[in-house]
């Protein structure tokens, strides 16, 4: 049988080890000095080299010739180790050893004299996984063991353990690789191998270990296993069903560059090789918010140098300059809601389309409300301006022989009634042009068009028109900023009133407003009489 790469290409001593520098040149440094702790816990992401290092040092603590902090490797007790025939290097699996009565033996062999070597060294891998009573049988071993003994512990979940222990032990804090420092090290081990790998590949695979050696060093084995002696970024995004980075980049630079159509049109090419959308949302979620910490915090490039090669943060820091953060908010807000929201779906893409069209709609927003704000006589605007007069005209009346009124009634100290008698009249306005604000915006955003369509707006208060909706769907598009903002324009462009928007949905309506009485218009009202219906020419 085979053996696996990450075993095969295990290192040896300390110099082959793949970052983890901090780590090593302190445990070195001890080693030199003679200060050997007698408890060590690492603890870091898996894959990043904890039980590596451990054997290391296990190894290099026995070694009987040591040259600069490494082990010489052909001693006796080097030797022994290395074809793992020593009885004092001792590895426990925590995970399937995780009572009390296991903790009792270990204590009762710690006791026990080394066979052969100077140090009897007890490794405990996912330490986290023993029960609260295993941990306290361990304690009182931490805390005098025989001077013969070193324990060291490795974890993935630090937080687990508990302070008594920690309290106990040298702690080593392991971090992930670099996606720089798994590309240099696999092109070693694929040279070691007589395959030629290409660069791309390469870095796809390192993307997707996530900063952990050991799997780079699998993904590499399960590619390997094609007997192919030429890999191609291709064969491992099939095999892997991942997706490049460069795929992910020119995706997302269609998005930045609101080249929509080109942006469905990539989707269904995607569709056709037969990709994971599942991984490839994934990936997408992940490369937006690369961008939005870098946005935020340039200097969070370093941080993220386990993800990203030093081209692909070149390149992102590039696209970040073309869009604004609330941008990258929105796009990693709406994939998030419509990968939730399509799960089930027969359509695989349809998360992904259904995105991009939302996006799209919005990034066009800002434009039409301009366009409302700026736009020269022309229909339908035009023909609405003469009807906007006249019905202002028909208004006015009912309003201005209110004002002396109204400031006697403030001296006493209500400014509540000014408020809704001045704006009962815009309330008449809004509701007589309604229909001609929905139709301003169908050739803009006909989509938020078609949303006005199920809303009415009911009441203003405190120069905030209410507008009541029948379902949240409908509320939650009325109110995103860049559609709220260009319902606003076009209130004002087309009645003339300068007033902000809340959406509030039936239930919501009734309980802010129990005793509202819905107003109608003047022209519903006349329907309402005389009977018949509103037809628009």
């Amino acid at each position: 049988m085979s053996t696996t790469l990450y075993r095969k290409y295990r290192p040896s001593d300390f110099s082959q080890v793949i970052g983890q520098k901090h780590v090593v040149q302190t445990l070195q440094n001890s080693i030199k000095s003679g200060r050997i702790g007698q408890a060590y816990l690492f603890a870091g992401p898996r894959g990043t080299g904890k039980t590596s290092i451990a054997r290391i040092f296990a190894k290099t603590i026995n070694c009987t010739s040591l040259k600069n902090g490494e082990p010489c490797l052909k001693c006796d007790s080097c030797k022994t180790i290395l074809d793992g025939r020593s009885l004092d290097i001792i590895e426990i699996d925590a995970a399937s050893h995780t009572g009390v009565d296991n903790i009792r033996e270990l204590r009762e062999t710690v006791k026990l004299p080394p066979s052969s070597l100077k140090y009897k060294v007890y490794i405990i891998d996912e330490v986290h996984m023993l029960s609260g009573g295993a941990f306290n049988a361990l304690l009182k071993t931490l805390e005098e063991p025989p001077v013969h003994v070193v324990f060291i512990l490795a974890t993935t979940e630090v937080h687990k353990i508990p302070e008594t222990i920690l309290s106990r032990v040298q702690r080593f804090d392991f971090t992930r690789l670099t996606v720089e420092e798994i590309i240099e090290r696999l092109k070693q081990i694929a040279k070691l191998e007589k395959v030629s790998v290409e660069p791309e590949a390469l870095e796809i695979i390192a993307a997707s270990s996530e900063g952990g050696m050991r799997n780079a060093e699998s993904l590499l084995g399960q590619v390997i296993a094609l007997e192919d002696k030429k890999i191609t970024a291709k064969e491992v995004e099939f095999i892997l069903g991942t997706v490049s980075e460069k795929e992910i980049a020119d995706f997302v630079g269609q998005l930045v560059g609101h080249d929509f159509p080109a942006v469905f049109l990539r989707i269904a090419d995607l569709r056709e090789s037969g990709i994971d959308f599942k991984n490839f949302g994934k990936s997408l979620l992940n490369y937006l918010r690369q961008m939005l910490v870098l946005k935020i915090n340039p200097d969070l490039g370093k941080k993220l140098s386990y993800e990203l090669t030093k081209e692909r943060l070149g390149q992102i820091q590039k696209q970040i300059s073309e869009i604004e953060t609330d941008e990258i908010l929105e796009a990693i807000n709406v994939l998030q809601e419509n990968t939730e929201r399509f799960r089930n779906s027969q359509i695989p893409q349809l998360f992904l389309e259904a995105s991009v069209a939302s996006l799209a709609i919005n990034s066009d927003a800002p434009k039409q409300a301009k366009m409302i704000s700026s736009a020269s006589p022309a229909p339908p605007i035009a023909a609405q301006n003469d009807l906007k007069e006249k019905k202002t005209a028909e208004i006015k009346p009912a309003v201005e022989n209110k004002p002396m009124k109204l400031e006697a009634e403030s001296k006493k100290g209500s400014a509540k009634p000014i408020l809704k008698e001045a704006s009962s009249g815009d309330l008449e306005l809004v509701l007589a042009r309604w229909l001609d604000v929905m139709d301003s915006l169908k050739s803009y955003n006909h989509s938020l068009s078609s949303v006005l369509k199920m809303a009415s707006p009911s009441l203003i208060e405190e120069n905030t028109l209410i507008i009541k909706t029948k379902y949240d769907f409908y509320k939650d598009k009325i109110t995103e900023t860049t559609n709220r903002l260009t319902i606003e324009e076009a209130i004002d462009k087309i009645t003339g009133v300068n007033l902000k928007i809340k959406a509030l949905t039936e239930k919501e309506f009734k309980a802010e407003y129990p005793n509202f009485k819905e107003k109608k218009s003047l022209l519903q009202e006349a329907v309402d009489i005389f009977g018949g219906k509103i037809v628009k020419d």
